[in-house]
Parts: structure tokens; sequence; C-alpha cells
């Protein structure tokens, strides 16, 4: 081949760059749309997503209740009482009692008193003064046996290790107890919690001066509650389960994130569920770039409707700054940018790879 050929062919292939570089140049130009654009090194607080947390690292004591007295009384238990005077021949009568929806106790010749809340030993003493107040006894002596928790019946269902419905003492039905009972969170849980409630009426109010939970507990006017585990229950009444509730764990959402431009495995990647995923991992996941020059990256953010806004991102930063290494959001679109420098060295890349000549049609 001639001197004078390889210069024409040479002064063309400068040519188809020169074109080829004006075009990548228009089409970056072309992406910024209207868009906000921001560097991922300085972006506001306002547009960096919430931290990503499974029910691994939720704090599940929120699902419990201060713990209270272990013999405390609650409506339905069984106890055993007899009421001495001193005075008797042969001992006492015991009478199999049941404490009442309402947390009254029918003490035979006294009456209805209230011991819903009450400790054992808190329950007799206020039967003993009930019975002098009222003028049956003079100085009696009351012995209170517990002889049966009151259970509920709870289904628990969803992301649990054993879904069922299982029987709680009704002093610590709670969505804790639920849980631990169905066994855990199975792997596919993530971090709602639903609550089905099968009715929306009170069913006791304690007595006054009982303590605070469960005592005076009355239901949420909602007949379904949902509790965040990333947050917790807006309310502590939320955790208590009365007779014939439900308990759901919902699976975990996926969120996904998409790769793409310079990538050797351009794709929709799934989020991590309990941790954050930042730049370099989605580039890494995404087999890397096909171009070590390839530096800029472009990621889009939705912010809800049709709002979004560009993210401007250096690889090279990313590895030397840890604020640069942007964390991701579900949705963004990630891009390793075509650039004038990464069209050069790729062109390059396949004329040595494939030849001069079959590089250039006509030739």
């Amino acid at each position: 081949m001639s001197m004078e050929a390889v210069a024409l062919r040479a002064g063309r292939y400068r040519e188809i760059v020169l074109v080829c570089l004006s075009a990548a140049t228009l089409l970056a130009v072309a992406c910024h749309g209207t868009n906000r654009v921001y560097r991922a090194s300085a972006l506001p607080v306002e547009l960096m997503p919430a931290p990503r947390m499974g029910w691994r690292q939720a704090d599940l004591a929120k699902l419990a209740v201060p713990g209270g007295s272990s013999d405390q009384l609650q409506p339905g238990d069984l106890v055993e009482l007899s009421i001495a005077t001193g005075l008797e021949d042969e001992s006492p009568v015991a009478y199999r009692l049941r404490v009442s929806d309402d947390g009254n106790l029918a003490v035979p010749l006294v009456g209805p008193v209230a011991v819903a809340g009450l400790t054992v030993a808190q329950a007799e003493r206020r039967i003993a003064e009930q019975s002098v107040v009222r003028g049956t006894y003079v100085s009696p002596n009351v012995s209170l046996l517990l002889v049966q928790r009151r259970s509920h019946r709870i289904t628990v269902a969803g992301a649990v290790r054993k879904p069922g419905t299982y029987l709680l003492p009704a002093s610590s039905s709670t969505v804790l107890a639920a849980i631990v009972a169905a066994e855990g969170f199975s792997e596919e849980a993530g971090t709602v919690v639903e609550i089905r409630r099968p009715t929306p009426e009170p069913m006791w109010t304690a007595a006054p001066g009982s303590p605070a939970v469960p005592a005076g507990y009355v239901m949420p006017a909602s007949a379904v509650v949902t509790i965040d585990l990333a947050h917790g229950p807006q309310d502590i009444r939320d955790v208590l389960l009365e007779d014939g509730a439900t308990v759901v764990v919902r699976p975990k959402e996926k969120d996904f994130i998409y790769v793409t431009g310079l990538v050797r495995k351009p794709d929709r990647y799934e989020l991590p569920a309990d941790r954050d995923l930042r730049l370099l991992d989605a580039l890494a996941m995404a087999g890397g770039r096909t171009l070590e020059v390839a530096d800029k990256v472009r990621v889009i953010r939705q912010l809800g409707g049709d709002s979004s806004v560009v993210i401007r991102a250096s690889v090279r930063e990313a590895a030397r700054n840890h604020a640069a290494n942007l964390v991701l959001a579900p949705g963004d679109v990630v891009t390793v940018d075509e650039t004038p420098l990464t069209f050069v060295v790729g062109t390059i890349q396949n004329f040595v790879r494939f030849g001069f000549t079959s590089a250039i049609p006509g030739f």
C-alpha cells in the first residue's frame, strides 16, 4: 500500500472520529434535560435516601410492654378465694371465682370488688378492706390463689417460621410474644407488622390505682394497626393483643436499581433489604466498567410523580472520598456515561482488536 493511500485512510479516520465526538458531546448535553443537577459529594440532605433496615436491625423490644408482676390479675383469670374470720369451727369455704370482663371479682357476701391489674397480694388486701367497709366482716383473713390464667387465641401469619394459632397468656399477649410463639421471623420478613383486631370495642377498664399497662387498657379505635419496626409503634397500646387478634408479618418488598452504560452487565439489580448500596457496589454488581477510563456517572433519581433529579458522580472521586460514593435509592438509574475520552479509547481498542481496515467500512 502506497504512502498516499495510508495518508488518505488516516484522514478519513480522523473525520469519522471528529463526527462521532461531536455526536457524543451533543448527546451528553441533551441528557441533562431540564432536570436539576447535583454533585454526589454535595447532595442536599432531603435528596438522600433513608437508611435501609431489615428486621434484624430493629429494636424488637418495642413490640413488648413494660413487664408487670407475674401474678397480676386479668379479666378471665380463675382464682380460689377463702375468707376466714377466726370464729369458724372448720376450715373456711374455698370459692372458685373468675375475674369478670369488667375487672371485678364477685366475692360472696361482699359483692363485686375491682381486682384486675392488681397482684394477688394487692387483691387480698382490697377484698379485706371492702369486706370491712361494707360491714360484712370485722377483721377478715383473706386468702387468694391464682388457679388458671386466661388465654388469648392469637393467629400469626405471613413471614414467620411457623404460622399458626397460639394460646398466649392474657397478661403477656403482645405482638412480640405472638412472633416468638411462631418461632420468629422468616428470611422473607420485612419490617412491617399488621395487627388485625376482631372488634374495636373496649374490653375493660382496670381499677383506679392499677399499673398503667395493661391496666386501664382501651383498645385502639382502628380494627387494623400497622407497625413499622424501623420506627416502632406510635402507641404502646398498639402492641397489646386481645382474644381473636391476628398478627401478619408482611414479606419484605423488593426494591431495584438499574445500571446501564459502559458496564459489562447492564441490568436491573435488587437492593439489599438491610444495608445501603453505594455507587461502587452497584458498578461491581454490573461486572465493572468496560473501560477503565470511564469515570463520569449519571444517576437519575425519581422524587415522586414526574419529578426527578440528576446526580453527577465520579468513579475516581468515589474511590477517594466516601461522601462521593453515593448511597443509591430505590428506582435509581445509574449510567456510566460515554465521553469523548471513552469514545476515542474504545475506538482505538476496536481498531487494535479487529484490525485497521476492518474497522472502517469500505476499506
